[in-house]
């Protein structure tokens, strides 16, 4: 299993492309790019939500309401692309982390931000296609295409 740890460098990496799954109360899905998420210092992710009225924040909040899960992926542009599963399990709109977050996209954006989002990890799977690859070679021996078992 891949560790919060074995990716950290990649998710805080501000050229990753990070984007935000959550899906509504219909089970409609709906994915958003949230530049701002990265990994905290207890080893959750954490993104800046910045608008009240977005469909992600909606779903989100739902999710924590309910306990749902959420995907978060992560492509670093290259071949390394990874989803975690997580569940959202604390949504900052007030307090000294809040508005340190705030005041520094007050004066980097020119406007104010909705909340501080933190998911913790549950689950980490690789996307990058070397390594479903990889997966698939070890796991799945009836994938192979007939032209590749007579070698």
């Amino acid at each position: 299993m891949i560790n919060i740890d074995d990716i950290k460098d990649i998710i805080n990496n501000p050229d990753t492309i990070k984007v935000v799954e959550t899906v509504n109360v219909h089970g409609i899905p709906h994915a958003a790019i949230k530049q701002s998420l990265h990994v905290d210092d207890e080893g959750n992710v954490e993104y800046v939500e910045l608008f009240e009225s977005s469909k992600s924040y909606k779903n989100i909040t739902r999710s924590l309401w309910y306990n749902k899960k959420v995907s978060i992926l992560i492509y670093d542009g290259a071949d390394k692309s990874y989803e975690i599963i997580g569940k959202p399990v604390k949504i900052l709109v007030s307090g000294k982390k809040y508005e340190k977050i705030y005041t520094e996209i007050l004066k980097k954006k020119g406007f104010d931000i909705a909340a501080v989002i933190t998911v913790v990890p549950e689950d980490i799977e690789n996307q990058g296609s070397q390594g479903k690859f990889s997966e698939q070679e070890k796991s799945k021996i009836f994938f192979k295409h007939l032209d590749r078992l007579k070698k």
